[in-house]
């Protein structure tokens, strides 16, 4: 029987969980469903170390970012009206990979441990993987959410060919300098929880390795979003579309990619991508 030491932390997780969920919800930025997945994946992650707090703070920055200007960018992009509000496919597919490394560490590794390939390789490559996850969505949302507001009009990676704003796979120099911030904000929030919890953690290895995990997979989502992610355009209205052409009105364009994946099943891809990339060149930063 588990003892009052053993349960205290699972509450504190599923009370922390629970009001984000809450919160989510009253302030619009999460459906019902929606709500239901971020207590379960927020109190997962809680629940298994101090560095769920990392997927908290992706929530409480990219929900700020997602709501700025929130209207002037709904005028511009079909999808930032359809992702003001998540629901659960989103939240699942923001943080379920991010878990899974989490529940391998628990299971093979046990307790939280310092950055170190020498003495733990194995644990030390699941946590670059986590602190990649994390960097990749924020980065990715803040030079979504924030990026689409540049005054200079995007190209797309793969061609340099100039796009309109919200174009899957247009990226813009303040966009990437988003992706870089974000990454770097999830990097000091994984130095200050580490040092928080006693482990060995050093600022400048943190900072450069979230900062360039960031940068990674804002360039992996970008690339993907080009190619596999459809991308109509309305002249007219001058509206951004991501969605099946027989959903769209009759002279949207078409601009870029193919309908092969969803805005949710490209961000898991490259989630994917990037924490491989993270757990592989972990080594060199810490």
């Amino acid at each position: 029987m588990p003892s009052v030491v053993d349960v205290i932390p699972l509450m504190k997780a599923a009370a922390v969980a629970g009001m984000m969920a809450v919160r989510g919800m009253k302030r619009k930025s999460l459906t019902p469903g929606g709500a239901a997945a971020a207590f379960i994946v927020g109190f997962s992650s809680l629940a298994c170390g101090s560095r769920g707090f990392l997927l908290l703070l992706f929530y409480l920055v990219g929900t700020k970012a997602t709501k700025y200007k929130s209207q002037l960018k709904s005028n511009l992009d079909q999808t930032a009206a359809d992702t003001s509000c998540r629901g659960s496919a989103q939240v699942f597919a923001c943080s379920i990979i991010g878990i899974v490394f989490q529940l391998i560490h628990v299971v093979y590794c046990g307790e939280e441990k310092s950055i170190d390939f020498k003495r733990h390789p194995f644990a030390s490559a699941l946590t670059c993987a986590l602190i990649a996850h994390h960097s990749t969505n924020l980065a990715d949302t803040l030079a979504s959410e924030l990026g689409i507001l540049s005054n200079s009009k995007p190209f797309l990676i793969i061609s340099g060919k100039t796009v309109p704003p919200g174009t899957n796979g247009g990226v813009t120099a303040l966009g990437t300098a988003f992706s870089a911030l974000g990454g770097c904000i999830i990097g000091i929030g994984a130095l200050f929880l580490d040092y928080n919890n006693g482990l060995n953690a050093a600022p400048i290895p943190y900072i450069l390795f979230g900062t360039t995990c960031g940068v990674i997979g804002s360039i992996v989502d970008s690339v993907l979003g080009a190619t596999v992610q459809v991308t109509y355009y309305d002249k007219e209205k001058k509206f951004i579309y991501s969605r099946s052409r027989e959903c769209l009105p009759p002279d949207a364009i078409h601009i870029s990619g193919s309908d092969v994946l969803s805005n949710a099943q490209v961000n898991v891809v490259s989630i994917m991508i990037t924490s491989a990339c993270g757990a592989a060149i972990g080594s060199a930063f810490f």
